[in-house]
């Protein structure tokens, strides 16, 4: 492993994880629990799957014995109230003519498309084709 480590590919890919972690914003604060394990969780305690907004909350929001929320970074919260405020139904819209957007299209119109091979907040086993095949 040492000799391997030696290699400047592999040096080379270490430092580029290094910055890329630094630049990451909207970190999990969920340390070791997997996107998998709040979603089972969250079935057994509501008899339901959940969607990505809730799992971007329970990832991101820690609920304090006082009732108010503890964030992880401003980012984060700042795109939770987007994505709530958009769900949240008008009162200056005809509910008629306004059909009420999915929470998926909710989450998807504040965090943008997936891109492939990739599908945030649901784990990384997923992918566009399962994930939008189940869902």
């Amino acid at each position: 492993m040492c000799e391997m480590w030696t290699t400047g590919d592999e040096r080379r890919v270490a430092e580029q994880n290094k910055q890329n972690r630094a630049t990451q914003s909207m970190t999990y604060r969920r340390g070791r629990t997997s996107h998998y394990q709040l979603m089972n969780d969250f079935s057994n305690m509501h008899g339901r799957n959940p969607h990505r907004l809730e799992l971007f909350k329970m990832g991101r929001c820690k609920d304090l014995p006082d009732g108010s929320e503890s964030w992880v970074d401003e980012e984060s919260r700042r795109r939770y109230e987007n994505m709530t405020q958009i769900n949240a139904p008008s009162s200056n819209v005809d509910a008629e003519s306004h059909t009420p957007a999915t929470p998926e299209d909710v989450f998807i119109s504040v965090m943008g498309k997936d891109r492939p091979g990739r599908v945030r907040c649901v784990g990384s086993g997923e992918t566009l084709s399962t994930w939008y095949k189940s869902a």
